[in-house]
């Protein structure tokens, strides 16, 4: 009797838990709004990073960062909500992110509602975050200070280490002189291209700081901008950052919620209030982390932090192939990775695009092999801060010999062959060798330049000049022409939209494997074309097809 007890309680345990974790599902994905009482403030404070994609598992609660930004904008449309705070010391987020943050909150405030932006201290890359016309607290005590300086990009080399101390050599082959990834592992200072590059860059990046932080504060831009290089803005104190503009009011963290009757937090408003729809007409496809070839086994507590090429190419083709879907966002944080998935990746976008409009959308990273990807859609979305570019290929092979004649290492091999101790890490690498290995990645190199080309609309030659490997920010890429237009994800839902003719920009993520909900509305599907066809209808989401192909990436980076 008592295992009888013991058996029926267990499986009422089960399948209570199983309602529950469904349930929440359901709710997640269908948008069912969060028990958010009147007269709300929205506070945005996160611990940790964001990622691009948060696990899929209903009992997995934690927010990404397109979550966040899509309840920032609902915010602005929901009556509940009556203001926005935004703790800016407790955002780790890329510049690129912020730039997609700010957007949102700027949708607040053009809906009349109150943006505060709280600061225990402030720096150029936390203040970053700041619409126009946001209020600004700071608390007001000798502790807190406003430093905001040029930019410091120190670069460190472990030539002398690994070589001198250890006695392990790294073989850097690289084509495009720009291309500088290898450079702190072979030399002991920067190359003037690699110099030449990072400056150009990061100029960039602090000329959009320039603009954008006067233009929200009111401030004369040139005044800014030499005070900033000249160091005025250094350690200033919070009633000078006041006097300056940069500060509207004194506060204390804590007191900013008093004024409201009510408030709640980011990560409990988003499980319901964002645009993710289960029966949604846009696929979002995220790919992010360094592009490797094989499978990805996502953990049941996190993402895979790869691009793993069969598993992208597989959710690639799901959403392809799902006659639901009538537009995919190609959503990229990548540096880069194997050249091979790169290509791989390429063509399976490309078949995707033959079918329905396809949209890349570049957050903090597009570069190398993350650009090559971009490179497979339609048109390419990034925003200001972004990264993008490093049309170049390296390789980087480790040498042994000098590390194992210090610690008393001996290989002795067994070998068949010309060509299969190629490029052991237990032998010198031998010109012979050097010049293969070269001249496969010169054709690597022409592919990649010939597809920017096609994609792009360019000559090779005009390609030649902008590859080399050189990174770009998003501004400068589109200026270049490497970039078609400025904006976040949200910017890049509204074009797929409009690409197939929608009303909504709701979206639905695409994983590599069905959900329960997934497979059930595509079952619907599925009934209801043949429905369809039975009763002679006409079909309906007709998808628009633009289809310049876009460009090749690199061997094996980041």
């Amino acid at each position: 009797m008592k295992k009888a007890i013991l058996i029926i309680t267990v499986v009422l345990v089960f399948f209570g838990l199983m309602v529950v974790l469904i349930g929440r599902s359901i709710g997640y994905l269908t948008g069912q709004a969060t028990s958010v009482s009147s007269q709300s403030a929205l506070v945005i404070s996160m611990g940790k990073a964001l990622t691009e994609q948060a696990p899929d598992l209903p009992f997995q609660r934690k927010v990404d960062f397109h979550h966040l930004v899509d309840s920032v904008r609902k915010a602005a449309r929901d009556n509940r909500i009556t203001g926005v705070i935004v703790y800016g010391n407790s955002l780790p987020m890329s510049m690129a992110q912020k730039e997609e943050l700010k957007q949102a909150l700027q949708t607040v405030i053009s809906a009349k509602k109150p943006v505060t932006v709280y600061f225990d201290a402030i720096s150029i890359g936390s203040y970053y975050v700041v619409p126009k016309g946001a209020k600004v607290v700071m608390q007001g005590t000798p502790g807190g200070y406003v430093s905001m300086t040029g930019y410091y990009a120190p670069q460190v080399f472990m030539r002398e280490l690994l070589e001198e101390k250890l006695g392990i050599k790294m073989n850097v082959v690289h084509i495009g002189k720009y291309k500088g990834a290898g450079e702190p592992f072979a030399r002991d200072s920067m190359s003037q291209y690699l110099r030449e590059e990072l400056a150009s860059y990061l100029d960039d990046v602090w000329a959009n700081f320039t603009e954008s932080i006067p233009a929200a504060r009111g401030i004369q831009p040139e005044k800014f901008k030499n005070n900033l290089y000249q160091g005025n803005y250094f350690s200033i104190s919070p009633q000078d950052a006041k006097k300056d503009g940069f500060v509207d009011e004194f506060g204390y963290k804590l007191d900013q919620e008093d004024h409201y009757s009510n408030t709640v937090g980011i990560s409990r408003y988003a499980e319901g209030n964002s645009l993710q729809s289960a029966s949604a007409k846009i696929a979002l496809i995220v790919a992010e982390g360094e592009i490797q070839m094989g499978t990805a086994s996502p953990s049941p507590f996190g993402g895979s932090s790869v691009i793993a090429g069969d598993t992208i190419c597989r959710t690639i083709r799901r959403a392809a192939d799902n006659s639901n879907i009538k537009a995919i966002v190609f959503r990229i944080n990548s540096p880069g990775g194997s050249a091979l998935a790169s290509e791989l990746i390429y063509q399976e976008l490309r078949r995707a695009a033959k079918k329905k409009p396809l949209i890349a959308s570049i957050g903090g990273m597009g570069a190398s092999g993350g650009f090559y990807i971009a490179c497979g859609c339609d048109k390419i979305f990034a925003d200001n801060a972004s990264i993008v570019g490093s049309i170049g290929v390296i390789s980087i092979v480790p040498e042994f010999t000098r590390l194992m004649g210090k610690v008393g290492v001996h290989v002795d091999p067994v070998k068949k062959g010309k060509y299969s101790d190629f490029l052991s890490p237990y032998q010198k690498m031998k010109p012979a060798e050097a010049g293969i290995l070269t001249n496969e990645m010169l054709k690597i190199y022409t592919v990649f330049k010939s597809r920017v080309a096609q994609s792009r609309k360019m000559s090779m030659e005009k390609v030649e000049e902008l590859a080399q490997g050189r990174i770009y920010s998003g501004r400068k890429g589109l200026k270049l022409g490497l970039v078609d237009r400025i904006g976040g994800l949200h910017e890049a839902l509204e074009e797929a939209a409009k690409q197939a003719k929608l009303s909504s920009i709701r979206y639905r993520v695409f994983s590599s494997r069905k959900s329960l909900i997934e497979m059930v509305l595509d079952r619907q599907a599925r009934v209801s074309v043949k429905l369809q066809d039975l009763l002679q209808l006409p079909p309906t989401g007709q998808p628009l097809l633009i289809a310049p192909s876009l460009a090749w990436k690199e061997k094996g980076l980041r």
